[in-house]
């Protein structure tokens, strides 16, 4: 069973604030803020980058001294009761003029190891930044950043709870972000709506859709401070996290892909990709990117686009017989015919030679989000030899791999917007 709970958050004071606006104080996750745009956010000297990349030759410790002094100057508040936090995104991709609205609610959420099927992960992480989280957690004791979980609610009953609650009484704060999206954010305080959605939540599992490492780190950070206290039979704040909850029905949920850039591979490799890629998959060579993109909007399923850049091809491979994948990867894994694992079990080990090993080092690939715009990528950066262009993981793909207990490969979805870092932040020693 799921176990979610109000807690009593923490978020910047708009009254000490009174002369900036929200967006100069939070920021995105860690994990997608570039060089360029974390020099940008640290401009400001109170913007939660200061914590959440706040490392430095003394590790985390000064990030750790900021937080509590900003918490001892007033400038992040504490909450008078505990609460949810309901979290409401109207965003569009790429300023299309279409806008999609996605809501859900800031909570916390018993911690369960992934063998009681309660909380699930749904993609393979790559271990190094789940230290790196772990030695912030030690330091500030505090989860600054939510991790982004789905759940599967077909009568849609908190959705509807959460609507009836976005009071104007309730507001806490709005900004709109650099990318356009609109962020809002209510507290819920009614212990009757409160104890509706924790009703409800009960019997559901939990998808880690976006925050695999710091959900890991939550983990072993509850074991060590278990076996510190002797393991005590009663609950303890390190056996909570803080999780944004989105229900996988709602229409605003938005998955996009993530595209794979290659390099460094010696270039006879390279040369000739298309012609062994016609052993398994219908190849296809366009004129431009133009004519490519017109053929790869709609084209079969099974389908990647490439561009090789050491030929300058535009192509698509698109998989001739998926029994290839029942013998690669076996008949009872669940995932053997999405596009990430195609990719990576077929073209990437057996026709570049790139094994799982060198996918995790990032040796040989880089991920570029489904946000950004391939073609230029491919065109201006020339670090990459292949571009390989993908199509969005279906979330009834992503729920089938959960159910079987099996994860996808890395990166093999991109949810959108992310939840941002800095509206609300929970101390573990409350």
């Amino acid at each position: 069973m799921a176990v979610v709970r109000p807690f009593t958050g923490y978020h910047y004071s708009l009254e000490h604030f009174k002369n900036k606006s929200i967006e100069q104080l939070v920021a995105p996750p860690y994990d997608i803020i570039g060089e360029k745009d974390k020099k940008k956010l640290a401009e400001d000297p109170h913007n939660i980058v200061h914590i959440t990349l706040g490392k430095n030759e003394k590790g985390y410790e000064d990030a750790a001294h900021l937080l509590k002094t900003w918490i001892q100057e007033g400038k992040i508040q504490k909450d008078q009761s505990p609460s949810l936090y309901i979290y409401e995104q109207d965003y569009s991709i790429n300023s299309q003029p279409d806008r999609k609205k996605r809501t859900g609610f800031i909570g916390l959420v018993r911690l369960e190891d992934y063998s009681k099927k309660i909380i699930m992960p749904h993609e393979k992480t790559m271990p190094k930044y789940s230290l790196d989280r772990l030695e912030l957690l030690r330091a500030t004791n505090a989860n600054l950043e939510q991790i982004f979980g789905v759940y599967n609610d077909s009568t849609s009953r908190i959705d509807l709870i959460l609507e009836e609650n976005k009071k104007s009484e309730n507001l806490l704060f709005q900004f709109e972000d650099y990318q356009g999206t609109i962020h809002t954010v209510w507290r819920l305080s009614d212990q009757y709506a409160i104890n509706q959605i924790r009703l409800f939540m009960n019997p559901r599992t939990l998808i880690i859709a976006d925050g695999h490492h710091r959900y890991e780190t939550s983990m072993m950070f509850r074991q060590e401070v278990r076996k510190q206290l002797d393991d005590p039979m009663e609950p303890i704040p390190a056996d909570y996290v803080m999780m944004t909850l989105i229900n996988i029905k709602n229409p605003g949920l938005l998955a996009l892909p993530t595209h794979r850039l290659v390099h460094g591979l010696p270039e006879p490799q390279v040369k000739g990709f298309f012609d062994r890629a016609g052993k398994h998959f219908d190849v296809r060579i366009f004129a431009d990117e133009k004519e490519f993109y017109e053929f790869f909007q709609s084209s079969p399923n099974r389908t990647i686009g490439v561009y090789s850049k050491v030929e300058d091809i535009w192509g698509t491979v698109t998989l001739k017989d998926a029994l290839i994948m029942d013998e690669i990867l076996g008949a009872e894994n669940i995932n053997r015919y999405i596009d990430t694992c195609i990719l990576h079990d077929l073209v990437m080990k057996e026709i570049l030679g790139i094994d799982e090993e060198m996918q995790k080092n990032k040796d040989y690939v880089d991920y570029l989000r489904g946000t950004k715009d391939i073609v230029q990528v491919a065109r201006e950066e020339n670090k990459y030899q292949l571009v390989f262009i993908m199509k969005p993981t279906p979330l009834d793909d992503v729920e089938k791999s959960v159910l079987h207990s099996q994860r996808m490969p890395q990166k093999s979805t991109y949810f959108y917007p992310k939840v941002w870092s800095g509206l609300i932040i929970r101390l573990l020693e409350d």
